[in-house]
């Protein structure tokens, strides 16, 4: 995954999250420190997350979505519906229910 897609992947994190440090999303989210910088790069680039010194601890960055993050994501996320709604058209809610749950034990498998 390159450094586009990775950005797009994590930007709900900070979503659920809310504010963090760079080092604490890392390790939230498990990859590489040195790809979080890399990653929120990108999102302040485009305008989408921004950086701040914590008030409590100046030493630590903290990094949070912008407006614009926020509007982007609403965005991505009524699109993910809707495909999702359409790839699952064909399926009744109890089968949609049977390949979540199959999905589901696939995902934790991995890890």
């Amino acid at each position: 995954m390159g450094p586009r897609q990775e950005a797009r992947a994590r930007r709900p994190a900070l979503a659920d999250f809310g504010p963090h440090a760079q080092r604490d999303l890392a390790a939230r989210l498990a990859i590489d420190p040195s790809d979080v910088v890399k990653v929120v790069d990108e999102l302040a680039a485009a305008g989408y997350a921004e950086r701040a010194r914590d008030e409590a601890d100046r030493r630590r960055v903290l990094v949070s979505l912008t407006p614009a993050g926020r509007s982007a994501l609403a965005g991505l996320d009524a699109t993910a519906r809707a495909v999702q709604e359409e790839v699952l058209e064909p399926l009744d809610a109890r089968e949609r229910e049977i390949l979540h749950d199959l999905l589901s034990r696939v995902g934790r498998r991995l890890g």
